[in-house]
């Protein structure tokens, strides 16, 4: 099965793929393309390589009785119809949404996606930026057949206690019934198992809570600790009625805490030493619909140059993305959607209900993965304004409520009148020397430590959230011109050896992995040769710019 996760999420609930070719129909531009590939982005076609409107998908499949449909990720605004009749709608591209259709009649059924990427007067998010919003279902689908009952959901936090690894699961259940019934709940977990009882009353929906002692249970270990490996466990649930299953969810999980002690961030209490990049989702062949093979090809290239971490900048990545990362014991920083925007962008009338939307998304779909070790959000945000950092606070304590066993933070580019600084549970600055400011990386670092220190980050943990410079592929220049590969790679190198070398910085990632594209006509343009933000260390096909071997050179070092 595997369709939208790197093992199947389901043994007994049965599941049809939606992926494949679509009917497809460009609304806003005259074309004689007729089918898209689902997974993709529309961009990938050469007749819409700049489309930026409204398109119509179209497909049928065979189902009966109770359904949900899900897809990953459509971007950015959908409508959904099943048989002419709409199911409902979804903002963001980034958040996996289902709608359950009930009672279908046993035969064949139209499923009809209204997708749109255009910035239109309702998006707060999806806006012009320096990357680039690309259209389509961008990510897999799928039709699950449901019975009077399902799992929606399961939350897993790994405690130890007296040496022995600890589970406390958050389970999920809906009723489709139009009657009550009662069912039983059982976990499995690394040789555990705990069981319930559960009544549903018709249409309910109620979170059972659930610890298990699961002694059998290793840790799981970062990618190069000598102590051990990325261990994975599958946590497995199942719901019965009457002696007969009629539901599971099973997801994958890793036996570790973290912990911000002091200037410290601990895994499984060590002290762990950031060596990132960030990376969008973008490829030249595929847009941001990447496939799993490339996938893999980036993470296998991080690796090489001695990465440990990776950023998802700036939103929420694709989950098979995160299931390599947690194989490869690979540090995650994800992150809400949103990147760069003002006060005045803020007080969008729907930019709360937007943003707490894609936090909510994010946590829910992502909470299992180990590889995560914090949460992030509001990149380059107004945390200089009192209105700014009002939001900021909401949506920190937003996500503390939801998952307590991580750390929160955001990455800020305000470097003397950040009014947040306190709020996250440990700091992160995008600093920029020898790029955007032509001063000796050292100096730069310690005044940025000396105002952190002022206002109200001092004793915390300090993670350089991005730092880099910008490098034209196949550019050489004797007299190290700026957007050379030599430029890069010299700046690099004294970038990374002075922050890899304070004791006050945790870690850092460059800005970035791969050459993008931006929003052509956006207020970036003039400072983006051909469209793109080009500070990767490989270019957007993923050839190694000079940059690559300074910086694995040093991360190996360090």
């Amino acid at each position: 099965m595997m369709i939208n996760r790197l093992f199947d999420e389901h043994e007994i609930r049965p599941v049809q793929s939606l992926d494949g070719m679509w009917q497809f129909e460009a609304l806003d531009e005259k074309t004689e393309v007729s089918e898209m590939p689902v997974p993709g982005a529309w961009e990938t076609d050469p007749n819409l390589a700049s489309y930026r409107g409204r398109a119509l998908y179209t497909r049928e499949f065979s189902a009966s009785g109770n359904v949900r449909i899900v897809f990953e990720g459509v971007s950015h605004t959908c409508e959904v119809s099943l048989d002419g009749k709409k199911l409902g709608s979804h903002y963001g591209a980034y958040g996996a949404f289902g709608f359950v259709a009930k009672d279908l009649a046993e035969g064949p059924h139209t499923l009809t996606v209204l997708a749109d990427n255009r910035f239109h007067e309702h998006s707060a998010l999806h806006i012009s930026n320096d990357y680039y919003s690309y259209g389509g279902i961008t990510r897999p689908a799928r039709v699950e057949a449901l019975g009077d009952a399902y799992l929606r959901g399961m939350h897993i936090v790994t405690v130890k206690k007296d040496g022995v690894w600890q589970a406390q699961a958050e389970l999920t259940v809906k009723s489709l019934a139009e009657t009550a019934e009662t069912y039983e709940l059982s976990l499995s977990l690394a040789g555990a198992e705990a069981r319930t009882e559960i009544r549903l009353g018709a249409g309910e929906e109620k979170t059972v809570f659930r610890k298990l002692s699961c002694p059998q249970a290793e840790n799981y270990c970062l990618m190069g600790d000598p102590d051990g490996r990325p261990v994975l466990y599958f946590a497995k649930a199942v719901l019965s009625r009457d002696g007969q299953a009629v539901d599971d969810l099973r997801d994958r999980i890793g036996f570790r805490e973290v912990k911000v002690s002091g200037k410290d961030i601990l895994f499984n209490g060590k002290k762990i030493r950031i060596k990132g990049f960030n990376r969008h989702e973008d490829y030249a062949e595929f847009g941001c619909a990447v496939p799993l093979q490339a996938m893999a090809r980036d993470i296998a290239l991080m690796k090489q140059c001695g990465a440990n971490a990776v950023r998802t900048c700036h939103y929420p990545n694709d989950p098979r993305f995160l299931d390599l990362c947690d194989e490869n014991g690979m540090l995650v920083w994800t992150e809400a959607h949103a990147r760069g925007l003002s006060e005045e962008q803020m007080r969008h009338p729907d930019f709360d209900r937007e943003e707490e939307l894609t936090i909510r998304e994010m946590v829910d779909q992502d909470f299992n993965h180990p590889s995560i070790f914090v949460w992030g959000l509001l990149n380059e945000c107004a945390s200089h304004t009192a209105y700014g950092v009002a939001l900021y606070k909401k949506y920190i304590d937003l996500i503390h409520s939801l998952d307590a066993s991580r750390p929160v933070s955001y990455a800020s580019c305000h470097f003397d009148d950040d009014l947040g600084l306190g709020l996250e549970d440990f700091v992160s600055y995008n600093i920029y020397p020898r790029w955007y400011k032509d001063e000796p990386v050292a100096d730069n670092l310690k005044a940025q430590k000396a105002y952190i220190n002022s206002a109200g980050g001092g004793g915390k943990p300090l993670i350089i959230t991005e730092i880099g410079a910008g490098a034209i592929y196949g550019f050489r220049s004797e007299t190290m011109d700026k957007w050379s590969e030599d430029y890069q790679a010299q700046a690099l190198r004294e970038q990374l050896e002075t922050v890899m070398s304070d004791p006050d910085v945790t870690g850092c990632f460059i800005w970035q992995f791969a050459d993008v594209r931006i929003a052509a006509g956006n207020r970036w343009f003039s400072s983006r040769p051909k469209s793109q933000n080009n500070k990767g260390v490989v270019d957007m096909y993923r050839r190694k710019k000079l940059s690559f071997p300074v910086v694995s050179e040093i991360f190996h070092r360090f």
